[in-house]
């Protein structure tokens, strides 16, 4: 096992450090192997009952997901792994996801751009070290006060949502109030807006 986690360490340097750029958009998965994908946007399994993005792909900007692997090294010591359920989205999928829910507490105004748009936000959870669910607070995209973090981290799978959130703020991700899976990168001001496909 020790083995195993020391080779991914190494999978995961030689993949964010291969001399690109920190703002090039990345494959999550080439870079921390036993991330756990289920994005639900290229399913009907999400609130708008319609596939959005084409294909199952996590891309964020490198600086993201280095950020990211050292959030899953610390899961990994608590025999937990990723759960993506989504991550950078281009803006053109924002503007259908803002005519279904056009409230700015839940869904980023287009016009003004999500921080998913930018590659430096990412929806999470996590599962156990099989890859097998764990009790969470909410499904995801749930839009309701049970979905906020202040409900969210002290009910019912409040444990797993407290892990997580310490995992990702040691990382440097700053939480979202009102979903207790989203967490931004700080400096996601720096990464311009996109709608380059998934």
């Amino acid at each position: 096992m020790r083995r195993l986690v020391l080779a991914s360490i190494l999978i995961v340097r030689a993949a964010v450090a291969d001399g690109g750029r920190d703002g090039d958009l990345i494959d999550v998965q080439s870079a921390i192997l036993d991330a756990v994908l289920d994005i639900r946007y290229a399913t009907a399994d999400n609130f708008t009952g319609k596939q959005l993005y084409p294909a199952a792909h996590c891309k964020l900007r490198r600086a993201v997901v280095a950020r990211l692997a050292k959030a899953a090294k610390a899961l990994r010591a608590q025999d937990r792994r990723l759960l993506l359920w989504d991550c950078y989205r281009p803006l053109s999928i924002q503007r259908e996801l803002w005519k279904r829910v056009p409230d700015p507490k839940y869904v980023a105004d287009p016009a003004v751009g999500s921080k998913h748009n930018r590659g430096a936000a990412v929806d999470v959870a996590v599962v156990d070290r099989a890859g097998k669910p764990v009790a969470l607070p909410t499904r995801f995209d749930e839009f309701t006060i049970a979905a906020h973090r202040d409900h969210a981290l002290v009910g019912d799978g409040g444990a797993e949502a407290r892990a997580l959130e310490k995992a990702m703020t040691d990382a440097g991700f700053v939480p979202l109030a009102t979903e207790w899976w989203h967490f931004d990168a700080p400096d996601f001001a720096s990464y311009a807006l996109s709608d380059e496909p998934l």
